[in-house]
């Protein structure tokens, strides 16, 4: 008798929590609104020069450049999804001077697409300045930049006191790109 008394309540209780228990259509067209969001970072240039690489056979050098091919905008997958892009760069000048730099991008016929500048300002007693630049790539500047396939950096030295080979200080510029990615219904 006991056993056949469990068995019901098991059987009752059971059957109670089917009854209240909560179920929700499946909705496949979810699937459709699926999407991949990931931001990718990237090194650009790392340059850390000391003031004594400004002079050449004791006559003060007016600029620096360095350039870095762009193969990234090749690939179609990122020319369909990349939805917006940030450059960011950092500089540390410990030199007296102020500099100037250049950020070029040409396409593959080395035609200028976009361009822009900063400034790293001067260290009035050698101690590190330093300062941050953003430049945001959206609508018009993003299409410019996937038509990228160079990256020009120039570093010029702008008018002050005079550079020597005994001229204290070095002058850095670090920078990375954040690109942004919306990879959407077609994956």
């Amino acid at each position: 008798m006991l056993n056949l008394i469990k068995q019901t309540y098991t059987v009752l209780t059971v059957s109670l929590l089917l009854l209240v228990s909560c179920t929700e259509d499946v909705d496949f067209g979810q699937a459709n609104d699926f999407r991949i969001t990931p931001v990718i970072e990237a090194s650009l240039i790392f340059l850390n020069e000391p003031a004594n690489q400004f002079i050449d056979n004791g006559i003060e050098i007016v600029a620096l450049q360095d350039s870095v091919d762009i193969t990234f905008f090749d690939n179609k997958f990122i020319e369909d999804n990349l939805v917006k892009a940030s450059f960011i760069f950092e500089t540390n000048n410990s030199i007296h001077r102020s500099f100037q730099v250049e950020v070029d991008f040409l396409d593959e016929f080395d035609q200028l697409v976009h361009g822009f500048s900063f400034r790293a300002s001067a260290s009035p007693n050698n101690t590190d300045v330093i300062e941050d630049h953003e430049e945001t790539f959206e609508d018009e500047t993003l299409v410019a930049l996937k038509a990228t396939r160079k990256m020009i950096f120039t570093l010029s030295v702008l008018p002050g006191i005079p550079i020597d080979e005994n001229t204290l200080g070095t002058v850095q510029l670090i920078s990375k790109g954040v690109f942004y990615l919306n990879i959407g219904e077609d994956i």
